[in-house]
């Protein structure tokens, strides 16, 4: 069948009509979930000088972090689609989410990323609630592509419980799951003790695969198959520093030196 240049023409022009209804769509879900979450994240704020108020803080603010994360979660079933980049959907992410960024010095934006993995096409976020005064609140949240959507597979809620959360994916040794190192900062520690935790993801089970004891001062480093903590380890007799390097190997870390 040929088609003339007129219809060309305006099959193009319907087209683009149709991405650009679909993009405001998009826009104006993302408005109202931003502005859903911006309601539920104004009350998470308290005059220190108001004790009335401050209780009402008190009283709320795990509540209000449980519906937050059930507005992400929605927000990820209604909104995202599979085909989405991680780029897009991390830039969206956090736009939803804006009023929770972190002190870069103690934490990380939002973090995205789809990919095809063993339970199929699969979506992972891990992100911060911020709330006063050392209250914040991570999450690392899993995602399986079903039905046509989203659907929450899996999280880790406590891991982080009264620390900061930074996030880096590292390269998998083993086909169909991500990896990704998190770690974080004691909120309430007099001093620097940092958390540490090596998870994978494979569509539908988070697991952690490397989780040692807390380090005192620790300082991390990635390098090309797999990081380096410099440390302090004290004893009666004193601190000692502690270089340690590790590659990844399908089994977890190994020391190498």
């Amino acid at each position: 069948m040929r088609i003339t240049i007129g219809a060309a023409l305006l099959i193009l022009s319907l087209t683009a009509t149709v991405i650009s209804q679909q993009t405001q769509q998009l826009g104006q879900s993302d408005r109202a979930a931003a502005a859903r979450v911006k309601a539920l994240s104004d009350r998470l704020q308290f005059r220190d000088d108001d004790d009335a108020d401050k209780a009402r803080y008190y009283a709320e603010f795990d509540s209000i972090r449980d519906r937050i994360r059930s507005e992400v979660d929605d927000f990820v079933r209604i909104g995202i689609d599979p085909d989405a980049t991680t780029q897009r959907t991390e830039e969206r992410l956090r736009a939803v989410l804006a009023d929770h960024k972190p002190n870069p010095d103690y934490g990380d934006l939002p973090f995205a990323r789809i990919a095809d993995l063993r339970g199929g096409r699969s979506l992972l976020l891990a992100y911060t609630i911020v709330r006063p005064p050392h209250h914040d609140a991570a999450t690392i949240r899993g995602y399986a592509f079903r039905d046509g959507r989203f659907e929450l597979s899996t999280s880790a809620d406590s891991d982080f419980v009264g620390y900061d959360l930074f996030t880096h994916e590292v390269t998998s040794p083993i086909p169909g799951e991500v990896w990704f190192l998190a770690w974080g900062q004691a909120e309430a520690f007099n001093g620097t003790l940092i958390r540490f935790r090596l998870y994978s993801f494979d569509g539908g089970a988070l697991r952690i695969i490397w989780g040692p004891n807390d380090m005192f001062n620790a300082s991390l480093r990635f390098v090309a198959n797999g990081f380096v903590i410099d440390h302090e380890v004290r004893s009666p007799q004193g601190p000692n520093q502690v270089h340690d390097e590790y590659t990844l190997t399908p089994g977890g870390p190994v020391k190498s030196n």
